[in-house]
């Protein structure tokens, strides 16, 4: 390797490492919220139908299908969306990390 391609490496190393990316621990964090919500609505969700599955009388499931469905859904969907935007921020991060190689090969 020429001593112009090496300077150029460590470079882009600096640049790359200077990015302002959050710490590994908050990544870690929003991943977690994201799956213990998830599980803990569709749990809801479960206790939600088990409860309501034990009576015949709709104004008796109304409780169970208030706290359990729809608070189990909201979870879900809270959950889901933690995980999303974790993954896009995951992605988007590699993906600007790529288009500066591939600048910095070009140059």
């Amino acid at each position: 390797m020429s001593d112009d391609m090496s300077k150029r490496l460590d470079a882009f190393r600096a640049e790359v490492a200077g990015l302002p990316v959050p710490a590994a621990s908050e990544d870690r964090r929003n991943r977690t919220a994201g799956i213990v919500l998830v599980v803990a609505g569709l749990v809801a969700i479960g206790v939600g139908w088990w409860g309501a599955s034990g009576t015949l009388v709709v104004g008796e499931q109304m409780p169970y299908l208030i706290s359990g469905g729809i608070l189990g859904l909201a979870l879900v969907v809270i959950g889901s969306m933690l995980l999303l935007a974790q993954s896009l921020r995951s992605f988007l991060r590699f993906w600007l990390v790529r288009l500066i190689a591939e600048q910095r090969a070009e140059d």
